[in-house]
């Protein structure tokens, strides 16, 4: 089931960078005066933040390997935890999804604009939503 929802989370992420390459040649307001979708070519990581390219693929590759041997080690020590399981899946979808768009296409798509934030993509929103999980199962095993 594991790799399953892995593939699945990126293959979604994929299909919807390539719509936003196809589709979002204009900005489109979704909600008032604060979000947007809208077409942007991202060459740095996440939300924007500037890394070089060659730092940037060892340091995903790096982050994936980690991420996996973290998770699996995890798993042998503690009891089964879905939050848990949830929130490594979402990180290891989003260092996939963007490494194998780096690799081909030396940057990465994003399309989802925030006013006052950033733009960023349905990967960069996995990490957010995977450090929300992995902290509020991190605070509910230290207070239990």
């Amino acid at each position: 089931m594991f790799y399953v929802i892995i593939i699945i989370w990126v293959l979604l992420d994929l299909l919807t960078k390539n719509l936003a390459s196809l589709y979002l040649q204009d900005r489109l307001q979704l909600i008032w005066d604060f979000l947007y979708l809208q077409y942007i070519e991202n060459t740095w990581i996440a939300f924007s933040i500037q890394l070089p390219s060659l730092v940037l693929k060892l340091v995903t590759i790096i982050l994936i390997i980690l991420i996996f041997y973290y998770y699996r080690t995890e798993k042998k020590n503690k009891e089964k935890n879905n939050l848990l399981d949830i929130s490594f899946w979402l990180i290891l979808a989003w260092a996939i999804g963007n490494w194998i768009e780096r690799i081909f296409n030396e940057k990465v798509i994003d399309f989802i604009w925030v006013q006052y934030f950033s733009v960023f993509n349905l990967a960069d929103s996995f990490i957010t939503i995977w450090a929300v999980l992995y902290l509020y199962v991190l605070y509910r095993q230290n207070k239990g």
